[in-house]
């Protein structure tokens, strides 16, 4: 009586077990946006588990838990973080693309451009095409500046503003983002804007009068929605719109 107790037990067991894993499935695609194929792809379950994904595509059956997916093919590696609450089915594309830039500083890289001027000759006086361009990279800083001016006011101002944002709490963030839903409309159009795919580098020039804690959580906020997804990639994110979205 007790073995066959013991047996009904380990039966129950591994089907409660089998009740809550999660099926973790998705393509990984290259620079293209195409399936990679041949592709290794590992996860750090206990054991770990690894996968080669041959014609791009995988299946993975994990029980819920906090995840690292690593996908790497030659020298391109990343990861992506993953947290598996309960079962059912997940999917997660993974992207294989080169390392982005680190970010840099967004004023300066918007108000200014690096100008590089080669050593001229030792020539008693300077071409005309010398003055020819120092004007229009005249022109073109004049042009710059009135548009930030017509786009954010004054500049000392606008510093201020920015100083304010800086210095808000997480908290007030998310009661300003509360009373004003027209970032987060306005972030989704950008994104629509750059062909649903958009570096969070480039969206936080976009939306340059907003800190980069408000804009992180406008981005939060799209993907608890289910409309946007991020994807981790070097010391940045790539910004994705889903397909299908309810807004």
């Amino acid at each position: 009586m007790n073995k066959k107790i013991l047996f009904y037990i380990s039966i129950i067991l591994i089907v409660s077990f089998a009740a809550q894993a999660a099926t973790l499935r998705g393509t990984i695609y290259n620079a293209q946006l195409n399936p990679e194929k041949d592709t290794l792809l590992e996860i750090n379950t206990q054991p770990a588990q690894k996968y080669l994904a041959k014609d791009g595509t995988y299946s993975i059956n994990i029980p819920p838990g906090k995840y690292t997916l690593t996908a790497r093919k030659e020298l391109i590696e990343i990861s992506q973080p993953i947290d598996i609450t309960q079962e059912g089915e997940y999917t997660i594309d993974l992207f294989l693309i080169p390392d982005l830039q680190d970010e840099s500083d967004l004023w300066n890289e918007t108000t200014q451009k690096d100008l590089i001027i080669e050593p001229l000759e030792d020539n008693p006086a300077p071409a005309l095409w010398h003055y020819i361009v120092t004007g229009l990279i005249i022109i073109a800083l004049l042009i710059r500046i009135i548009y930030m001016r017509k786009k954010y006011g004054s500049i000392t101002v606008f510093r201020k503003h920015i100083k304010a944002e800086a210095q808000k709490t997480i908290e007030q963030h998310k009661q300003e983002l509360e009373k004003e839903p027209a970032y987060i409309e306005k972030a989704l159009a950008i994104i629509k804007k750059n062909d649903g795919r958009i570096h969070q580098t480039e969206l936080r020039k976009e939306m340059l009068y907003l800190s980069e804690a408000k804009v992180s959580l406008i981005i939060t906020e799209l993907e608890h929605k289910g409309v946007v997804e991020k994807i981790k990639k070097g010391r940045g994110n790539i910004i994705i719109l889903k397909a299908r979205n309810p807004l």
